[in-house]
């Protein structure tokens, strides 16, 4: 097992921000360019910039620490546990499920992982599925689905609190009502209606893969495939779709070369709750 410490990414500059306000406020030159008569902007620029920064920086800066001592020792918890952690993740965590969500997929075929938050099983990816528990001596994993855990997430990446008053980012859309599966406290596999916005379940499932890109035994380039196949199948226009997975593909971070890969798809799944292996 890998028993390095654990290693944050988040930092207290904001670059996704401060590039999106240099956007917001080019933007505003041109157009008090374009109609001087209506926008008058030009000669306080400085001070538009300056309140976009603070806008989105405050939020970031004021709590940072609490935030960072959290992450340590949930990922130092993690490292202990399972020989890796998951990355770091920054929210804001607007979204939340408090039971297992299974996504059927080719690309997890014949493949396994196990972790807190995720499991890979033979063509099911599974978010979220309960209380875990792993010895390393005897080489098995166990999950109790009749105890629940909540799992957030922020929908899209990126989003950014705006002086705590707004969310400003990626869309995820309307919402619409759509069938997921879950798994029962027996461990059975069932139907659940939902009523979620259109990129809930795709940003669900990818969220949580890219959470472990480095030791999953799925590449980014299916993950991310996966991903617009999600949003195309939710009723999201197959333009919007592709749009959102080029920028996965282009700018989500790939897996940390720093960081050494651990597998534990030969571990033995077992189930303290039923009999039998239910899915």
């Amino acid at each position: 097992m890998d028993d390095r410490g654990v290693k944050l990414r988040r930092s207290r500059f904001d670059r996704t921000a401060f590039l999106v306000s240099l956007l917001i406020a080019a933007l505003l030159l041109v157009a008090s360019r374009i109609l001087p008569d209506r926008i008058s902007l030009s000669l306080s620029l400085p001070g538009t910039l300056l309140a976009l920064l603070l806008g989105f920086g405050l939020p970031r800066w004021f709590g940072y620490g609490i935030r960072q001592e959290r992450a340590e020792k949930w990922k130092t918890d993690e490292q202990e546990k399972w020989g890796f952690h998951s990355r770091d993740r920054e929210g804001p965590w607007i979204n939340y499920v408090d039971y297992p969500v299974v996504r059927r997929t080719r690309v997890a075929e014949g493949k396994r992982f196990y972790s807190d938050w995720l499991i890979i099983r033979d063509g099911l990816v599974i978010v979220n599925p309960g209380v875990s528990m792993v010895r390393h001596d005897n080489r098995t994993v166990a999950y109790d689905f009749s105890c629940t855990r909540t799992y957030a997430w922020d929908g899209c990446t990126p989003k950014r609190f705006f002086y705590w008053i707004a969310v400003v980012g990626t869309p995820d859309w309307w919402h619409a009502a759509r069938t997921i599966q879950t798994i029962d406290r027996s461990g059975r596999i069932v139907d659940r209606e939902v009523v979620w916005q259109i990129a809930h379940h795709a940003s669900l499932v990818h969220d949580a893969l890219y959470q472990y890109l480095e030791h999953i035994p799925i590449a980014k380039k299916d993950v991310d495939r996966l991903f617009r196949d999600m949003l195309v199948e939710a009723g999201l226009h197959w333009s919007v779709a592709m749009i959102y997975h080029l920028a996965v593909r282009w700018f989500g971070p790939g897996p940390d070369p720093a960081v050494t890969r651990v597998e534990n798809g030969h571990y033995r799944l077992i189930f303290p709750v039923t009999s039998g292996e239910p899915f």
